[in-house]
């Protein structure tokens, strides 16, 4: 039995993230496992891109620069290393981080590579294609999609990496594996679970949910950041200590600046949650009795996770190329900014009336303000986005010419962005996300150079889930009239949010700080009132005209209530022609919506 509880470092929670985060965590975290995030459906969409011009790309590149500057710290202090960098050509990382250490001496360290995620060639097939299914709706299938796909990737577990660890290997290069799967594979090799152990796999699958994301478990992205203000520079990024039964606290580097807080601790456990039941490749956790307590200072335990089989399924991303994209931004400001935009759209609607675009958008951002101090305290946008299936339909004659002529017959004191570069066409990927038996994937570890490879057997002991994920309102409303007299205010005068995005779909959390506050909370946000708060934003009908669907559930023990908004975000970060595509302002937009707040609950303040 392990005597201390095993410690993980997360150094990153996007591509591009801090590069030297791994360097500070080597050195002041005392840390027995740096793990990072490295991808997102947005930079898979980058790598399809880029491995599609030179076919020895595909992989973050980040990932190794940060290698470079901490490879002396984490071999003198015996430190391993797991990493979802190799994105789509995992092995090309895996021999340039070989490479890299031969070359500064490091010929025992041991790297190994877990594949299994590519499933291009499955997709490439149409008789397999045409069977998988879109993972949000059954009913469509990647058959009918009229793109032609580029590449594939599943999302592989933890025991490809449990292997690597067991075979000797001190740096696992991963594809796509699930976003926690590094910070699981450690923990299930650290400790030699079962792949049976679901109660401390789900434990573990919840630590890496909450540190994956970096700095945002160490005051980052999080609605009460006033109340941490002078600590929010240089963040520190977070820690796991994951004891043998899976519970875990999370904290930071004390020589770094942030707060982990029981409030952004629940913030981050809130992001981007399919609902009350996380589903992940090798368990599925119920998360309805989570709870979180202070423990120390920047110290969060957290507790009440539960687990079970996974699905047969796993979720799966096909990438095809959508076209081209191009756009432009116009600024208004003074007087009659509406008439202006109007006269704007007019015109734009005007030259492209006979475009051959299979998206534009013509939006205004932001709103006129009264009497500013200042030119541009009064300045909205007009963005003008525009995508087409064929570069010829969105080159200089048919979007950048036009727009840029209209420049002498516009509206009264028109100036526009004039790095134009932004209405040469670019191209982008589509996604869409399907769900594929983990029988048909090659799971496997493979420790490099030697080949030495072991085969991961897909999971024997399955539990089919519903295809549409449980939701619920609150089984027992209070009136709201019980709460007494109520006052208009923000939202967000005494709610908490966190948002984010999973493919095409938006997730908000919402939460609050006192007990008694928390039944106004579940009685006031019901899925009907949500629609409300979205107000202009909302429509019952998606873009391809089919219901949109909206899920609750709720956390009674950290005071939440959660939503999921499906077919939201314009097709996902890919390809979306939202300014927010990642969804991540959304929360915020909703607490500064105008509501009816109990006085009681104002008059207490807020930190």
């Amino acid at each position: 039995m392990r005597q201390r509880p095993l410690r993980v470092g997360c150094v990153s929670g996007a591509t591009g993230d801090n590069p030297n985060a791994m360097l500070r965590m080597a050195r002041d975290g005392n840390v027995d496992i740096i793990v990072g995030d490295w991808l997102s459906e947005m930079n898979i969409a980058w790598n399809a891109i880029a491995k599609s011009q030179d076919p020895s790309l595909g992989y973050e590149a980040g990932f190794l620069m940060q290698l470079d500057e901490s490879i002396n710290l984490i071999a003198e202090k015996k430190i391993k290393v797991v990493t979802n960098a190799g994105a789509l050509n995992t092995e090309a990382l895996a021999q340039q981080v070989h490479d890299s250490c031969l070359s500064k001496g490091y010929r025992d360290t041991k790297v190994a590579v877990v594949l299994g995620d590519d499933i291009s060639e499955l997709v490439w097939d149409p008789k397999t294609r045409r069977n998988l299914a879109h993972l949000d709706h059954s009913d469509w299938m990647c058959g009918d999609w009229p793109l032609e796909p580029h590449c594939g990737v599943a999302y592989i577990g933890a025991w490809g990496i449990v292997e690597a660890l067991k075979e000797g290997a001190d740096i696992v290069i991963c594809g796509r594996v699930t976003d926690a799967s590094p910070v699981i594979g450690a923990a299930a090799w650290w400790y030699q679970w079962p792949k049976d152990a679901w109660d401390n796999l789900a434990g573990a699958l919840i630590a890496g949910h909450l540190i994956e994301c970096g700095p945002y478990v160490t005051g980052a992205n999080f609605s009460g950041f006033k109340a941490i203000l002078p600590k929010l520079v240089d963040l520190s990024f977070p820690i796991a200590e994951i004891e043998e039964d899976g519970t875990c606290v999370i904290t930071k580097c004390q020589e770094h600046a942030g707060a982990v807080t029981k409030y952004n601790t629940i913030a981050q456990f809130l992001y981007e949650l399919q609902g009350e039941h996380y589903l992940n490749s090798d368990v599925v956790a119920d998360l309805h009795n989570v709870e979180m307590k202070e423990v120390g200072l920047d110290r969060i335990r957290v507790r009440g996770i539960t687990g079970n089989p996974p699905p047969e399924t796993t979720k799966a991303i096909i990438a095809a190329p959508g076209g081209y994209q191009a756009e432009a931004t116009f600024y208004i400001n003074g007087l009659d900014v509406a008439e202006k935009a109007e006269m704007m759209q007019n015109q734009l609607s005007n030259i492209f009336r006979d475009n051959n675009f299979s998206k534009l958008s013509i939006e205004l951002y932001g709103s006129p303000a009264t009497d500013p101090k200042s030119q541009q305290a009064g300045t909205v946008s007009l963005r003008v986005f525009a995508q087409a299936r064929k570069l010829e339909d969105i080159a200089a004659p048919e979007f950048k010419i036009p727009i840029y002529a209209l420049r002498m017959q516009s509206y009264p004191g028109y100036h526009m962005n004039l790095d134009f570069r932004t209405m040469d066409p670019k191209p982008f990927m589509e996604i869409f996300p399907v769900s594929i038996n983990m029988n048909l994937l090659n799971h496997r570890a493979r420790l490099f150079p030697s080949g030495t490879e072991v085969p991961i057997a897909p999971p024997t002991v399955t539990l089919k889930q519903p295809a549409q994920r449980p939701s619920y309102e609150t089984p027992h409303p209070a009136p709201l009239t019980s709460f007494g007299p109520t006052q208009l205010a923000p939202l967000g005068s005494i709610v908490h949010a966190r948002s984010g995005d999973k493919a095409n779909n938006s997730n908000i959390g919402l939460f609050v700080r006192n007990e008694d506050e928390y039944p106004w909370l579940q009685s006031f946000l019901t899925v009907s009132q949500l629609k409300g708060l979205f107000a202009d934003d909302w429509s019952e009908k998606t873009e391809d005209d089919t219901e949109r669907r909206v899920e609750r559930c709720e956390f009674p023990k950290i005071l939440a209530v959660h939503f999921r908004v499906l077919d939201f975000l314009d097709g996902g970060i890919a390809s979306s022609s939202r300014i927010d595509g990642l969804g991540k302002g959304i929360g915020e937009f909703l607490r500064s919506r105008v509501v009816p707040v109990p006085v009681k609950f104002l008059e207490r303040g807020w930190i």
